[in-house]
């Protein structure tokens, strides 16, 4: 499954989180399996807003993302939405129907 990210902070906390965010990308760097390895998309924020989403593959775990969620305890909140495509949607819808 593939999950939707989204995260907000405060203002006041814009430059702690900058140093969490590349202590995070470090951390993909090394590899670390605590975080989500491969995210399907830049992490975006919305202009003139202090919250932004990224996207994750299939390969990361609930207990990865939790693991960023904690990384930034106190400064950032986390929300995760697991997404599917709208065409497996479909197929499921369909398949219930009958």
């Amino acid at each position: 499954m593939k999950w939707l990210a989204f995260w907000e902070m405060d203002s006041v906390d814009m430059d702690v989180n900058i140093k969490k965010y590349q202590e995070l990308l470090a951390a993909r760097e090394k590899k670390d399996p605590r975080f989500p390895q491969k995210p399907i998309s830049d992490n975006y924020s919305f202009p003139g807003e202090y919250r932004g989403f990224i996207l994750y593959d299939d390969d990361t775990t609930e207990e990865q993302l939790m693991n960023v969620a904690f990384h930034f305890k106190d400064t950032m909140n986390w929300t995760f939405e697991p997404i599917v495509s709208a065409a497996k949607t479909i197929e499921t819808y369909m398949k219930m129907k009958k």
